[in-house]
């Protein structure tokens, strides 16, 4: 079941490049619904819980840190 699971994604890449390559408004679309899983992602999975009630500070910071490191590597 797994292997049949990681061999859908290159298949779904495939139709979709071979569906959406004559129609960039709508490639465009997809990306940016896509592109709202990033933050999501870094704030809920990546960073660190916060010890304190009601207070994103942890969060914030860990997020700041990532966003730094990738403007000093580029």
């Amino acid at each position: 079941m797994f292997t049949l699971m990681a061999l859908l994604g290159p298949l779904a890449g495939i139709s979709g490049y071979l569906r959406l390559a004559k129609s960039p408004p709508w490639a465009a679309a997809i990306m940016l619904f896509a592109a709202d899983d990033i933050p999501y992602s870094v704030f809920e999975d990546v960073a660190p819980q916060p010890k304190l009630n009601k207070h994103w500070g942890p969060s914030l910071g860990f997020m700041l840190g990532i966003v730094g490191h990738r403007l000093t590597v580029v």
